[in-house]
């Protein structure tokens, strides 16, 4: 098949294929159109596609097409976390932190030292498991660090879909969320220097690190500022200037050793509150369906479910109890202690063990520093998509008592 024309039909098989399968009412009530679309980026890669059509997927996926695959998925997630950022309230996260300090170590804190022992459990059950870079300690950190996920732009759609993003419960787990996964990047950037063994590097990445954020948030922040209190700037230059904002803090976070996810939501957090209503209306819907599905393909396309496989259903149960035992409880045990109602404090850690996007994310980023080995790495996405389809159900149970059953999202066409 040709090149172009094997893109442009991958294009329409991840466009409306998870689409179409979201808008059942059943499908609908459980997951995100996100989740949904990571089930059909793992359905076209080897574990369906690969094994019941190899002539087919090999067809599809040459290597120019998948060149093309990356380009798209990086560009778009990129975009995603942007408009998620621009959805997090400067009042609501600065009150977070205030508020909130206690159950952001514990939601971060308890999942990351169960996740430690679940990694000890596999490399010694299944030492296939353990990537061909890691040690011991490094390889049971990533699988720490993989429990401790709280998958940001995912949960911004669901709060988005149950029709809570604005409210304070939805406003308190954006900003628990956020505390989490800048702590997870300083976190799998630390990992990455030291699984190195160079001290110069983990030293240097801080710094670094420290002068990024220094920048964003006393350089950036006050130029757009002053920007937007500009009368009549056009619509165009606003959507340029934004975009040039966005891009140049994700490749100096990436370069820097955070993430280009951290700098992409960065740049999102540090728009003008004037701005943010059209550049969402602009840029969301085409990107959480045109774009974001490419990166769901990709992260498809290296994993391998095999439900049949004692190994992998070992491997998956293991870190699947220890996420949702830890983020529950990691955080509702201290917002209660801080003065949430027990409702609020569940359903926030009900919330928090969301996973989806952001989790993918850091699997490829482990998995190419050699950290992690193909059967944790399949593992690990399959209780990504498992514990994010949790996530809606477990809070409207959590809720239903107190201010009724959430009636079903009205369909929308954007994650959030």
């Amino acid at each position: 098949m040709h090149d172009k024309a094997a893109l442009l039909l991958v294009a329409l098989l991840l466009v409306l294929g998870p689409w179409l399968i979201w808008r059942i009412p059943a499908v609908r009530r459980v997951a995100p159109l996100a989740v949904v679309q990571i089930l059909g980026g793992v359905l076209l890669g080897p574990t369906a596609l690969g094994r019941a059509a190899p002539e087919w997927h090999a067809a599809l996926f040459g290597s120019q097409v998948l060149g093309a695959l990356g380009g798209l998925s990086t560009l778009g997630v990129c975009l995603y976390v942007f408009c998620s950022g621009m959805h997090l309230q400067g009042p609501a996260l600065r009150d977070g932190i205030r508020r909130l300090g206690a159950p952001a170590v514990g939601s971060m804190a308890l999942p990351l030292l169960l996740g430690l022992g679940a990694g000890m459990l596999m490399a010694a059950w299944w030492p296939e498991a353990v990537g061909p870079r890691a040690s011991l300690p490094a390889f049971a950190t990533a699988v720490g660090i993989c429990v401790a996920v709280t998958a940001l732009p995912v949960l911004a759609a669901i709060l988005q879909e149950m029709g809570l993003l604005a409210t304070r419960l939805g406003q308190s787990a954006l900003a628990l969320a956020a505390l989490n996964d800048l702590a997870l990047w300083l976190a799998i950037a630390l990992l990455l220097a030291l699984a190195q063994g160079d001290a110069g590097a983990t030293l240097r990445t801080g710094g670094m690190s420290l002068l990024w954020m220094a920048a964003m948030g006393l350089g950036v922040r006050p130029l757009l500022r002053r920007m937007a209190a500009r009368a009549g700037t056009p619509a165009g230059t606003i959507l340029v200037a934004s975009l040039s904002v966005l891009f140049a803090a994700a490749a100096l976070a990436e370069a820097v050793g955070l993430g280009l996810i951290i700098g992409a939501f960065a740049a999102g957090t540090v728009m003008p509150p004037e701005w943010r209503g059209a550049l969402l209306a602009r840029m969301e819907p085409l990107t959480a369906a045109a774009l974001l599905p490419f990166f769901f393909m990709t992260t498809g396309l290296r994993a391998t479910i095999t439900p049949d496989s004692l190994a992998f259903l070992g491997l998956l149960g293991l870190v699947t109890a220890a996420t949702v035992l830890g983020k529950v409880a990691g955080t509702a045990i201290p917002a209660r202690l801080a003065g949430e109602s027990w409702r609020d404090a569940l359903a926030l850690g009900a919330l928090m063990q969301t996973k989806g996007l952001m989790e993918v994310v850091v699997l490829a980023v482990l998995l190419d520093a050699g950290l992690i080995a193909a059967p944790a790495f399949s593992a690990l996405v399959a209780m990504a998509i498992l514990c994010t389809v949790l996530t809606t159900p477990l809070t409207r149970l959590v809720l239903a008592s107190r201010i009724g059953i959430i009636p079903d999202p009205v369909p929308a066409e954007r994650h959030g």
